[in-house]
Formats: C-alpha cells, sequence, structure tokens
C-alpha cells in the first residue's frame, strides 16, 4: 500500500451494540446516537448488534430501527448468518457464518467501539475477548471495567485511596440464602430511607428507593433479579453532579465540563426518568459550581 493509499484509507469502526443484559435496548439507543455522529468521511462503519440470546449478527448502517420511540424499546433480532471474530494470528478477518452456504468475509477490523450496557459488555468480559483477539478497542481495560461495574468493589477502592464512601452494606447470594436475618439486620442498622441495588447493573436497573423497613425485603428480591448481589446504602442528601473523563495512551487525560441532574419531584433518577419521560428532569452543563 502506498503512502498516499493508506492515507486516503478509513479506519475501520466496529461498533457492538445490544447484548444479554437487561441494558439491550439502551445499548441500542447509544449505538443510535453514535451512528449518527460519527463522520462517514473518516470512518468505515461496521455496526455488529448483539441478540439477547447472545448472538453477533451484521446490522444495517441505519440509526432509525435503534433509537428509542417513546415506550417502544429497540431490540437487535436474530438472523440466519452468525458473526464471528478472528481468534488468531492467522486469520484477521471478521466473518459472518451460515448454516446452509460458504462463509462471507467482511474484511479486517481496525478498532472495536463497544456500546454495550451492563454484563458481558461493560464488565470486563468484552473488554477480555478483545484482548486476546487482539483486536483495539476504545474505552477501559478488563480491569477498570471489571472494578467500575461492581458497585461493591468500587467502593472499596475509592476507599482505599482515602476518598469518602457512604454507609453501605453488601449482600452475598450465600448469605441471603443461609442468615437472611443478619442480612436484614446489617441493612437495617443503617437507617431510613434506604436505596437497594443490584451490585453490578446499571441503568438504574432493579434499584428500589425502601423508606420503610417493611420494604427492605421486597427491594432486595427486585434487585436480585439483575444480579444475586446486592448492594444496600444510606441515602446521601445532595446534588448529583457528572463529569466525563476521556484517558488515552500515555496518561493524557481530557475530561467534559461538569454537569448537573436535577429532579423536580425529588425522587432519584430511575430508569424512566432517564430513558422514557424525562418531562421531571432538568439536565444543565455547566453546572452551577464554585
Amino acid at each position: 500500500m502506498t503512502d498516499e493509499s493508506a492515507a486516503a484509507r478509513k479506519t475501520r469502526v466496529a461498533l457492538l451494540f445490544g447484548g444479554r443484559s437487561g441494558e439491550h435496548a439502551i445499548s441500542c439507543a447509544t449505538a443510535a446516537s453514535v451512528l449518527t455522529a460519527l463522520d462517514r468521511r473518516r470512518y468505515e462503519v461496521l455496526p455488529i448488534g448483539i441478540t439477547r440470546s447472545g448472538q453477533w449478527v451484521l446490522m444495517p448502517d441505519d440509526p432509525g430501527p435503534l433509537q428509542l420511540d417513546g415506550d417502544v424499546l429497540p431490540e437487535v433480532p436474530e438472523a440466519a448468518g452468525e458473526l464471528t471474530l478472528p481468534m488468531g494470528d492467522q486469520r484477521r478477518e471478521v466473518l459472518v457464518t451460515y448454516p446452509d452456504r460458504m462463509p462471507e468475509a467482511l474484511g479486517e477490523v481496525d478498532v472495536v467501539f463497544p456500546l454495550l450496557h451492563g454484563p458481558f459488555g461493560e464488565d470486563g468480559t468484552l473488554q477480555g475477548l478483545l484482548e486476546l483477539a487482539q483486536i483495539p478497542y476504545v474505552g477501559s481495560g478488563v480491569l477498570s471495567s471489571a472494578v467500575a461495574m461492581d458497585k461493591h468493589y468500587m467502593k472499596v477502592v475509592l476507599a482505599g485511596h482515602g476518598l469518602p464512601v457512604g454507609p453501605y452494606t453488601v449482600i452475598h447470594p450465600h448469605q441471603w440464602r443461609t442468615d437472611k436475618a443478619a442480612a436484614l439486620d446489617a441493612a437495617r442498622s443503617l437507617g431510613s430511607p434506604l436505596f437497594v441495588k443490584p451490585a453490578r447493573a446499571g441503568s438504574s436497573l432493579g434499584i428500589t428507593k425502601a423508606t420503610d423497613v417493611a420494604d427492605l425485603e421486597g427491594a432486595i428480591i427486585a434487585a436480585q433479579e439483575h444480579d444475586p448481589k446486592v448492594v444496600i446504602e444510606s441515602q446521601v442528601v445532595g446534588r448529583e453532579i457528572e463529569c466525563g473523563v476521556l484517558g488515552a495512551p500515555g496518561g493524557t487525560v481530557r475530561t467534559s465540563l461538569p454537569g448537573e441532574i436535577k429532579l423536580s419531584d425529588g425522587e432519584f433518577y430511575d430508569f424512566a426518568a432517564k430513558y422514557l419521560d424525562t418531562s421531571g428532569v432538568e439536565l444543565s452543563c455547566p453546572a452551577d459550581l464554585s
């Protein structure tokens, strides 16, 4: 390849979205945003959807079907062909295999842009797969993805670095099976109200604000529908400030301006407020901070 042709070649980006977690639809909506924003003059896009059953399928380069439309949540459909990544040094092409015909080669991928939310996407498992396949990818690595996805271990790391963490307790599945009373007592000792959360889930799925101890067991069971490990936290009264951080090899770090999330009803930023009915949510950026 000449220098001129190499310079003219577009970077081939594989977008990964959908997935096996409860945040499948939100991942599709994220993909719609990225498909809309990517500059086709610079990037060639290979959209790869992962169905709820875990099948990898080639999707059209069209954000429309992936967008949130009222209460209708987008979905990656099952397909006849299944996409596979190269896992060795000999073959570097992405393939689509079919049960009744020859595989179709889709060429090599320069970088994977993971847009998966939740388990099997943000938790280090996908990042480990891409490391094994020796394919560069966007975002955090295996360890940081795994730690940040687990609310329990994230608190351990933050506290280990001297950062303040609110009062909390963790209910492990074995403890819940063998000594439920002790688990409930530990949670009640935190006071009220409490926030009961799946330890390894996002988008506020499975989270309950328990204002009465009588609601606690039901809130734990609801969280366990998303993760058998549950984190219970005391309410922290304050403001909700968010900030995006982008790192690069060599230690270069860029940050966004801080933004603030304000809720008119005084409750918490749940799944519906984030994605379905945002009428009671005010997002301000930059936040009013000193």
